[in-house]
């Protein structure tokens, strides 16, 4: 297999879960003393049923909502803005499932925190998806804002209306610097001398979130070496529908002893083209509604190579996100045995805990096995 294939793009948007062009809301800055809060009902818990090796972080909650029935309505100059609050009490933050989604091109979206300190937006037709659905990255706090503005003459086209919420009981997103207090492993951050003849295949692994629920990826090359963007993953952390996943790119620490890293770049949306309990693999893709879709060049994606051979690797590298933290990287020197559908062997340094599932390992020739 070909490891890498360099493209030249240029990339106007950044990508955090959806595309965003920026601005701020018409009424950001408005005390909106009249703005209505609809709460989670804890009764309407939706159980994925998670593999204890997943990493759950949040609850999710069924949430039938319609933007535009159910919202504040304030019209001016043509166009209609749409506000209203959703509320998950304790929560470090809030993810939105929009089980209907279908904005036009001139209208604008946008979601924010309470205390105006995070905002996600402005979203707009270039987020549609063929699954006419979205996933939200997780949006800090618990009291968070939806606002949409739309011209009148496009108000019979919009579609948006919420499905579920997730409500993050861990700080996923370390909006409030706990993961350095609470997530502790033994592995080595991948920006560790042990890490530096592994740089490209580090590129290749993904955080991946299901719902409540996370496991990490790899970002799967194919024989045509055309930048489809196949992800390799576990059978056992499939969960709910693949249009829900929210995929992180570049999740790691810039040092070898930091704690943290940016979770800025990221796209949400899949489908699962293949699954299989006994090997315990699935392959996503992720999509969009442009056929010709790409990981941007931005995110410095590496497209893995891969060996299907049946002779036993004489090393083990796996690169992972254990505990949902900052990617780490693990290494063993001894044999690696064959067990029917499985490889078996122990790391020297490091291990496996549950956000590491669906991780590649990688034999001596830097192929995944």
């Amino acid at each position: 297999m070909i490891n890498k294939i360099i493209y030249i793009l240029l990339i106007a948007t950044n990508l955090f879960a959806q595309i965003q062009k920026g601005g701020l809301p018409k009424f950001y800055n408005n005390n909106m003393d009249e703005l209505e809060f609809i709460a989670i009902d804890s009764n309407r818990e939706i159980n994925r049923e998670f593999d204890p090796r997943v990493f759950q972080f949040g609850y999710e909650y069924e949430f039938n909502l319609d933007i535009l029935t159910e919202s504040l309505v304030i019209e001016n100059n043509g166009e209609s803005s749409f506000i209203i609050g959703v509320e998950s009490r304790g929560a470090y933050g809030i993810g939105l499932n929009f089980g209907e989604f279908y904005l036009t091109e001139n209208s604008k979206l946008f979601l924010y925190d309470e205390d105006r300190t995070f905002k996600l937006g402005a979203l707009d037709s270039d987020n549609n998806k063929p699954f006419n659905s979205l996933t939200t990255s997780i949006i800090k706090g618990d009291r968070i804002i939806i606002e949409l503005t739309v011209p009148n003459d496009e108000l019979n086209l919009i579609n948006l209306k919420l499905s579920s919420i997730i409500h993050d009981y861990t700080d996923i997103m370390n909006y409030y610097n706990t993961l350095e207090s609470n997530r502790e492993d033994c592995n080595i951050n991948v920006s560790c001398p042990e890490g530096d003849d592994w740089e490209d295949q580090i590129n290749g692994v993904v955080r991946v979130t299901m719902g409540g629920g996370l496991c990490s990826g790899s970002i799967l090359n194919n024989t045509s070496n055309d930048r489809t963007p196949y992800i390799l993953f576990a059978d056992h952390c499939v969960s709910g529908s693949a249009s829900s996943y929210v995929f992180h790119f570049n999740y790691q620490s810039s040092s070898c002893s930091g704690t943290n890293g940016s979770l800025n770049q990221s796209i949400s949306g899949s489908a699962l083209l293949a699954s299989n309990s006994g090997p315990d693999f699935a392959l996503l893709e992720i999509v969009s509604n442009s056929p010709s879709f790409i990981i941007p060049d931005s995110y410095n994606p590496f497209y893995v190579g891969w060996s299907k051979s049946s002779s036993s690797p004489q090393e083990a590298i796996g690169i992972h996100h254990p505990g949902a933290g900052i990617k780490k990287i693990s290494f063993t020197t001894d044999n690696v045995s064959s067990n029917g559908n499985y490889w078996e062997f122990q790391y020297e340094d490091g291990r496996v805990i549950p956000g590491s599932s669906g991780s590649p390992f990688f034999n001596q020739n830097k192929r995944q096995v």
